[in-house]
């Protein structure tokens, strides 16, 4: 898989005027219920970001391909989700998926139009979505309106691992790893104070309407831990020399998406 992904990508930075189509191609496949499952596409797009960041393709033209192809391959799959409904299930290639298609169909119940915005970045989920609300008959407007929107925000932010690591192509190998594990840690601390601020609403909410709440326990520990985590990787950027470089580094990926 590996070599393949690698081959696809040496094709594309030889041949950068393919560059759209095949971008275009393997954000529709990997979009297609059940196909996308097989398909290496995040590491492709990792890899065509990466292209980016190195400057060899432009960031919104390759962004906008990634987004129509994976709105079609969506829009491919809701297709079939209403042209075949339950009889999908006995598909002989889609039979092996059952607990999936189960589980998407359960989330999706739940969440309906925030499920498909949220679904596009849950890996297998992302995969039958579409699928399911095409066979649970989501209105079609509805469906597109939400589609749309995730994709907006899955394609350029699927690229960005990728043009944050063909930008720093010029720095150390361990200048590198220490930047993206800052990177990833205050991506995590976010994450988190996403679910905290979630909680706490849900706390405020259920004081208001007198219902129970379950309220994590420790949680004000917890806030304060990654608060602390947080605050001491900005602390060490500041202090140390990988501040500026993480500086430049942000400069290089303005320049690239600009």
């Amino acid at each position: 898989m590996e070599e393949i992904v690698n081959n696809i990508i040496d094709w594309i930075r030889a041949n950068p005027h393919w560059a759209g189509a095949a971008v275009f191609a393997i954000a529709f496949l990997e979009s297609l219920a059940i196909i996308g499952l097989a398909m290496p596409g995040w590491l492709l797009l990792v890899g065509v970001g990466s292209l980016i960041g190195a400057g060899t393709l432009g960031f919104w033209p390759i962004a906008f391909f990634s987004f129509a192809g994976a709105t079609s391959g969506q829009a491919v799959s809701y297709l079939v989700g209403v042209a075949f409904k339950d009889r999908i299930h006995h598909w002989p290639w889609v039979e092996r998926h059952q607990v999936l298609l189960h589980r998407s169909e359960t989330f999706f119940k739940k969440h309906g139009f925030a499920g498909i915005l949220i679904g596009q970045f849950i890996g297998p989920i992302r995969a039958v979505i579409s699928l399911i609300a095409g066979i649970l008959d989501m209105p079609a407007k509805k469906f597109l309106l939400a589609v749309v929107l995730a994709t907006l925000i899955w394609a350029p932010v699927y690229l960005m691992p990728g043009v944050v690591l063909g930008a720093a192509l010029t720095f150390q190998k361990h200048e590198v790893i220490i930047l993206l594990a800052c990177l990833v840690i205050m991506a995590v601390c976010l994450w988190l104070f996403g679910g905290y601020m979630r909680q706490l609403l849900s706390k405020r909410k259920a004081h208001r309407t007198g219902e129970s709440f379950d309220y994590s326990n420790y949680f004000g520990l917890k806030l304060s831990a990654t608060s602390l985590v947080f605050i001491g990787v900005i602390v060490f950027l500041i202090l140390s020399s990988y501040g500026s470089l993480m500086i430049e580094l942000s400069k290089k990926i303005l320049e690239v998406i600009g």
